[in-house]
Parts: structure tokens; C-alpha cells; sequence
């Protein structure tokens, strides 16, 4: 299992960058969706469709995607990206209340299958959104990349506080191995890593600060973007979403964070970058 795991990560890590780098807005966001698709399957599966409901809910998320971005390219309504951004931000925070109160609060929300399917068309038609707003702005690529780099980078320092310091739950009823002192130290590194990235993008101090906020935040909102996951998965009483990367589950195991970050990542670099 771990010798497939890191197979699976040393073929997925450099071919993510080389997309991110390479390929156009249209292209990264098209990739992008194509995993929001797989992911809208998963979704579907946890909130107990049979394989037709799976397939409309996949079809439909797919079309919303498509109108979306069409209409973006068109000309068309800037607001409706920025409506969906938005409307998936404030879900994350949201998302918050159900993490405190899980499963009260949970039976009585995403528990219900309409709700969740409403709640998940939004969520994974906002990183394409997200993807294909910051890969076309001056240092897009890069930019896209820091998102990666935050998540990773929290990722990163979330699992070795947590595995050398870690005494607190976060948030037992839901996920018992995650503790305070991890997340705690995954936002550290992500406000580290946004610091670095400002730098890298040659932005003044005080856009340095803000990134590195920004970096912190996405630490925070990420955790959100796990918690919800897990809730999910406990609900459905599966241990993974899917099986669609080897060793690591499926794409929602591997992308739950990104889908909080992504638009709270846009917002952000909105802050940071226009209004400072």
C-alpha cells in the first residue's frame, strides 16, 4: 500500500505542476473539470444516488460547468462566476457550524440528499471557476501553483505538528486524529509559504503581509474542506470517496481542500492584489 501510494504521488505531483505551468487558462480549467466531474460521482455516491441518479448529477455539473465558463468567455454576466465563487465561500464558512455540531446539525443540512446535491453542484463547479479566473491574470500560472503550494504546504506542516506535538482534538465526533497543534502548524507553514510567494512574485511589504494572511486563511478554510469530507464519508459509513488514485483514495480524498480553497483563493488575491 505505501509503495502504491508513493508511486502515485510521484506520477501525480509533476505532472499537476507541469499542467499548472503549460498548459492555457482553458486547458487547466477544462483538466480541472474533468476531476470536478469524477469528483461530482463520488459526490453523488455519498449522498446515496443509485448509478442513474450519479450519472444525471454528473451530467448536470457538467453542463452548469460548461454554461458558466461559456458565458464567462462570452462576454456574458461577469457576476454569474463571481455568484457561484461566492456562494461556495460562504458555504465553507458555513460548513464551519456543521464540523461544532456534527451529526446533529448535519442530519438536519447536508444529511438531506436534495440539499447536498444543490450544496455539491456549486462546490465543484467553483475551482473551475477559480482556475480559470486566476490562470488567466498576469502571473496566473504562478499563482495557481501558490494555491497548490498553501494547501500542500499546510498539508505538510499539519501532519508533522501534529505527529510531534499533537495532544488537543480539533474535532473528535469527526476526524479523531486531526489535533489543534496540527493545525496550528499547517497554518503556520501555509503563511510561510504565501510570504515566500509573495516575494517571489516581487510584491511590496504589505502585499507580503497580505499573502501571507491569505496563506493562513487557506490553511484554515482547507481544514474546513477535510472536516466536511470526512463528515460525508461518516455519514455514508465509507472510509474513502472513491478509489480513482491508487493508495489514495478518490478525488475528493485527495482534492477535498481545493475545493474550500479555490474560491476563498480568488477572493483573496482579490484583497490582496486590488484593493491594497
Amino acid at each position: 500500500m505505501l509503495a502504491t501510494r508513493v508511486l502515485t504521488a510521484a506520477v501525480a505531483l509533476p505532472l499537476t505542476v507541469l499542467a499548472i505551468l503549460f498548459l492555457p487558462a482553458l486547458g487547466l480549467a477544462a483538466a480541472v473539470g474533468v476531476l470536478m466531474l469524477a469528483a461530482a460521482w463520488e459526490w453523488g455516491a455519498l449522498a446515496r444516488l443509485d448509478a442513474g441518479g450519479r450519472i444525471g448529477f454528473v451530467l448536470v455539473a457538467g453542463l452548469v460547468m460548461a454554461i458558466a465558463l461559456g458565458l464567462r468567455d462570452a462576454g456574458g454576466p461577469a457576476s454569474t462566476a463571481a455568484v457561484i465563487l461566492g456562494l461556495a465561500a460562504l458555504f465553507w464558512v458555513a460548513a464551519v457550524r456543521l464540523v461544532l455540531r456534527f451529526p446533529a446539525e448535519w442530519n438536519a443540512t447536508l444529511g438531506r440528499r436534495p440539499l447536498a446535491l444543490i450544496v455539491g453542484l456549486v462546490v465543484l463547479v467553483a475551482p473551475v471557476l477559480a482556475v480559470a479566473y486566476v490562470d488567466q491574470a498576469d502571473e496566473g500560472p504562478l499563482l495557481v501553483l501558490l494555491l497548490c503550494v498553501m494547501i500542500w504546504g499546510a498539508d505538510t506542516g499539519a501532519y508533522a505538528a501534529g505527529r510531534t506535538l499533537g495532544r488537543h482534538k480539533l474535532a473528535p465526533r469527526v476526524s479523531p486524529g486531526k489535533t489543534v497543534e496540527g493545525a496550528i502548524g499547517g497554518l503556520v507553514a501555509a503563511m510561510i509559504v504565501g510570504a515566500l510567494g509573495a516575494l517571489v512574485l516581487g510584491l511590496d511589504g504589505w502585499r507580503t503581509l497580505g499573502m501571507a494572511l491569505l496563506g493562513g486563511w487557506i490553511a484554515a478554510i482547507s481544514i474546513v474542506g477535510d472536516l466536511t469530507l470526512s463528515m460525508f464519508k461518516r455519514s455514508a459509513g465509507v472510509k474513502d470517496s472513491g478509489r480513482f488514485f491508487p493508495g489514495h483514495g478518490g478525488v475528493l480524498d485527495r482534492l477535498d481542500s481545493m475545493l474550500a480553497a479555490a474560491p476563498w483563493f480568488v477572493i483573496g488575491l482579490y484583497i490582496v492584489l486590488r484593493a491594497a
